[in-house]
């Protein structure tokens, strides 16, 4: 499974990639356009506007599936590892209870949506808000497969805090260690 997550990953931040090159030549070619000539593209706005939005859906679900979302660490780190473990299921039970939710309604706005086009590039707008869906239930997916991880021991302690370590916090634990070795000599 972790072969195809690595997969996924790479395939998610391919995905990513694209959409933000696309809005970068989008927005750019427009504002060219319109500076020069004045004329611009008039589906150009609406497109970066949708990329945009596919762009902050995948890189929520890369962030999930990376534990880089914000978070506050400060308990969980001074919990005992029995300790992590019960606030690591509690939390994914509450993710996928929530992001469950927002699945059901972005599924019920994705079909609400279906016959409904936009205004310049008369795409379906189900494209744009299916978005939501995909990321919805692609994080419910991840907290399940992280209970699961949990249940059958292929989780590691570090792996129980839910959020990573920046530069900042690594930079200062380094020059704490080193300070600790200078008292030492």
């Amino acid at each position: 499974m972790g072969s195809l997550s690595k997969q996924i990953n790479r395939l998610l931040h391919g995905a990513i990639a694209v959409c933000l090159t696309c809005m970068a030549t989008f927005v750019f070619a427009n504002v060219i356009l319109r500076y020069f000539f004045n004329q611009g593209l008039t589906w150009a706005e609406e497109a970066s506007r949708y990329l945009f939005i596919w762009l902050i859906f995948l890189g929520a679900i890369v962030a999930y599936q990376e534990n880089v979302h914000l978070g506050v660490d400060t308990l969980v780190k001074r919990l005992s590892a029995k300790g992590k473990r019960k606030l690591f299921i509690i939390n994914n039970i509450i993710l996928v209870v929530t992001m469950g939710l927002c699945t059901h309604g972005a599924w019920k706005i994705t079909i609400l949506t279906g016959d409904q086009v936009s205004s310049s590039m008369q795409i379906p707008m189900a494209l744009v808000y299916v978005s939501g869906f995909i990321c919805s239930a692609a994080m419910v997916l991840i907290s399940l497969y992280n209970l699961y991880r949990l249940i059958t021991n292929k989780i590691s302690d570090s792996e129980l805090v839910m959020t990573s370590d920046n530069e900042d916090t690594q930079l200062i634990e380094a020059l704490g260690e080193s300070e600790e070795g200078a008292k030492k000599s």
